[in-house]
């Protein structure tokens, strides 16, 4: 069986930092270094994202440190 890489739309990437899709769509337009989506579905409209990219941008930017 295929490893196929994990991907997270906006909805996952909200509950997976427990904030509202709307705080993911505010990160995306203000950060430069947001992930790119690395495929759309749904006619274009849903982007999703690899999980090893979520993952660099919340070491970068911090977001479990407390």
């Amino acid at each position: 069986m295929t490893n196929l890489p994990k991907l997270y739309s906006k909805a996952d990437i909200a509950r997976r930092w427990n904030v509202s899709r709307q705080v993911v769509k505010n990160w995306e337009l203000r950060h430069d270094d947001f992930p790119q989506p690395v495929m759309w579905v749904h006619d274009n409209s849903l982007p999703l994202y690899l999980e090893e990219d979520i993952k660099k941008y919340e070491v970068k930017r911090e977001l479990f440190k407390k």
